[in-house]
């Protein structure tokens, strides 16, 4: 689909949602990547789906987070979807991303709890019939090892160093462990 196929009422609504959603954005990795799904969303009347991982390291979520839930709920508003990914596996394993150190692992049980406290602090931001609420252990937990190895082998080194929470641990010679990249 090209710009030049569109109305000019669905073009000013493409170009009215892209402002909404970039203004107090340093960057969007690659824009033009949202201005095609956002026209192809205007085009077709079906809504984006807009996802969001949290793993519930702790019992409240933080300003950072809000930050966030903010700019998903400007995209709900617009008619978009948000899928909010509770990561309850990848927290209890510890996963690191976005972290400086490995985060410590959780029990199910501190999971769950913070996990409850998150549900009901997004939604003072969210709108929850404009929210999937998902849990990664619904497809992570029922991989057996030959499926994480496998999983594990379409991501190369290189490729993870390319992140910049892994170059640092590298670089600074702290500890990265291969759960840190399979769990990626």
């Amino acid at each position: 689909m090209k710009w030049g196929e569109l109305t000019r009422a669905q073009q000013q609504e493409v170009e009215r949602q892209l402002e909404v959603v970039s203004r107090g954005v340093v960057e969007i990795v690659p824009e033009e990547e949202l201005r095609g799904k956002l026209m192809k969303s205007v085009v077709t009347g079906v809504p984006l789906n807009v996802k969001l991982g949290l793993d519930p390291s702790a019992p409240d979520i933080h300003i950072g987070h809000t930050v966030v839930l903010h700019k998903l709920r400007q995209f709900q508003e617009f008619g978009h979807v948000v899928q909010l990914i509770i990561g309850d596996f990848t927290g209890r394993i510890g996963d690191p991303t976005g972290k400086s150190e490995t985060r410590k692992q959780l029990s199910e049980e501190d999971v769950q709890r913070n996990a409850a406290t998150y549900k009901r602090q997004i939604f003072k931001i969210l709108n929850p019939e404009q929210t999937q609420l998902l849990c990664n252990s619904d497809w992570l937990s029922l991989m057996t090892f030959a499926e994480v190895v496998n999983l594990s082998s379409k991501v190369t080194v290189a490729r993870m160093m390319e992140r910049d929470d892994f170059t640092k641990r590298f670089q600074s010679a702290r500890p990265s462990v291969f759960m840190n990249f399979s769990t990626r």
